[in-house]
């Protein structure tokens, strides 16, 4: 049977997936039926399969991809590996926005002027181009309409190199403008962990300031009321464990889970040092210990109304396994 993708088989006995094929391909050669294989052109019951040995029983369901469309998937699964070799996992995607966890010491973006392929931001560009391109060409060749619309990235918020954990990237500029400028009410929930240096009073709490960027320190300075060119903002924290190094001896860490709709990670620090305990490993903002060679802030949950479908898309991102290790 021929469908718009290849063609299309149901097995009618058992057999191994290759002895199989070299039946209903009687007349081809057995090498070319073999790179059918190698090549990813060969899909059991919707996934692709390469062991010459698969079982196959009757009933199964047998898909030849056409060879454009296998070169198509391999590019697209090829752009995929390349991203999670830099440690970047996808965690959700769709036409308009792409969530991913990003991992410590990856940088999001260069300053303007500046450019490099070891960003977050020239990964994902180059995956979503390449993804985009696979997507049409499997398209065009199997008859489908095509969709011809620009695909590249738009940073919709900001997190810092040595942070890790959930960012968001529109892949159209309208879905960008749309992202940022309902925030607040599209955001449903933003949540980070992060380990304060001591012991955090009240255990549960709101820290409400006003931030005002200092040029020369390149920091936020925050405030405990409004003061000119400020900018207002609100963090909800709950203290979900704490560290100890000894056993019932002093607080040396207090594990937070923080709710803000900040799209600037750097305002959470500016609070942590405003409230007299600094996140672990930031020197910048007032921190004197180190004890995960890193920033210890994580973006863990994101709760989504999705601008176009209405959907809530709920990610999360478990804690690294840094943070595990005994301090």
């Amino acid at each position: 049977m021929q469908s718009s993708s290849g063609q299309e088989f149901k097995v009618k006995h058992d057999s191994p997936l290759l002895k199989y094929l070299y039946e209903i391909f009687s007349t081809q050669s057995k090498t070319g039926v073999k790179q059918m294989l190698s090549k990813g052109r060969v899909l059991v019951n919707g996934e692709q399969v390469t062991a010459f040995d698969q079982p196959l029983f009757a009933g199964d369901r047998l898909l030849i991809l056409k060879k454009g469309i296998s070169i198509a998937r391999e590019s697209a699964s090829e752009a995929m590996a390349s991203l999670q070799s830099a440690g970047v996992t996808v965690v959700y995607e769709d036409d308009w926005i792409i969530i991913v966890d990003k991992p410590s010491a990856l940088a999001v973006s260069l300053p303007s002027g500046e450019k490099s392929d070891a960003t977050l931001y020239s990964l994902l560009y180059k995956y979503v181009r390449i993804a985009t391109k696979a997507s049409r060409k499997e398209n065009l060749l199997s008859g489908l309409e095509v969709d011809r619309s620009t695909k590249k990235v738009w940073l919709v918020h900001r997190m810092e190199k040595g942070a890790s954990g959930l960012i968001i990237f529109a892949k159209d500029e309208r879905t960008k403008d749309l992202l940022q400028s309902k925030w607040d009410s599209l955001i449903l929930e933003h949540s980070y962990t992060a380990y304060l240096e001591g012991q955090v009073e009240p255990a549960k709490g709101v820290v409400e300031t006003w931030q005002v960027s200092d040029e020369k320190a390149k920091k936020l300075i925050s405030y405990p009321t409004m003061v000119k060119d400020s900018k207002h903002e609100v963090s909800y924290y709950d203290t979900v464990d704490s560290i100890r190094k000894t056993e019932g001896g002093k607080i040396y860490f207090s594990v937070l889970t923080i709710n803000t709709l900040s799209r600037r990670p750097d305002v959470l620090r500016s609070q942590a040092e405003f409230i007299g305990h600094p996140i672990a490993g930031d020197g910048k903002y007032g921190a004197y210990w180190d004890p995960f060679g890193r920033l210890a802030i994580h973006s863990s949950l994101f709760v989504i109304h999705h601008p176009y479908t209405g959907k809530t898309i709920r990610c999360y991102s478990p804690l690294p396994d840094v943070f595990k290790k005994k301090i």
